[in-house]
């Protein structure tokens, strides 16, 4: 019989599996060749199968014509299955896989991240958060688990998840 640790899967609402961690928003003006400069970091909190878990990028509309005024979209969705050891720290850039293999940026190259890229081809990138924007990680039955504003400051620094406003 093989003994294993406390797992936390198959909870319709687990909120401690996951958590965002870090976003950092592209400067303005950034060009879509250094897209990769773009992320946001999930941290797993408890080994765990993250299964369609999804990270969700949505953008207030602020239109009275408008019945829901948010547009969203998913931005990345963690496969299935998944799973995942507690510490892992996947950090999501809005950029290319190619690019990073061709022209990395020093973010393509952080250590201690599982780095995961949003656009397949080069020509895709994009930028993707904005001020006011919101950041959402979302588990496979729907909930959302962690959410943060963009809100860069003038000297564009990353945000910690933790200093940021909460939902």
């Amino acid at each position: 019989m093989v003994a294993s640790g406390p797992v936390a899967d198959f909870r319709p609402v687990e909120s401690n599996k996951a958590r965002i961690l870090t976003l950092r928003p592209a400067p303005a003006g950034t060009p879509l060749d250094t897209a990769n400069s773009e992320w946001v970091e999930i941290r797993v909190e408890l080994d765990s199968d993250l299964a369609n878990w999804r990270v969700a990028h949505l953008r207030a509309l602020w239109l009275e014509e408008v019945g829901r005024p948010v547009e969203w979209e998913w931005i990345y969705t963690f496969g299935s299955p998944h799973f995942a050891k507690a510490g892992e720290i996947y950090r999501i850039h809005s950029g290319s896989q190619v690019r990073a293999a061709l022209h990395p940026v020093p973010d393509d190259l952080a250590p201690g991240r599982k780095h995961v890229y949003v656009a397949g081809p080069v020509h895709a990138a994009r930028l993707l958060w904005t001020k006011g924007d919101y950041v959402r990680l979302v588990d496979a039955f729907g909930t959302v688990v962690d959410e943060i504003v963009v809100w860069p400051d003038a000297a564009a620094k990353p945000q910690v998840g933790a200093a940021t406003a909460r939902r």
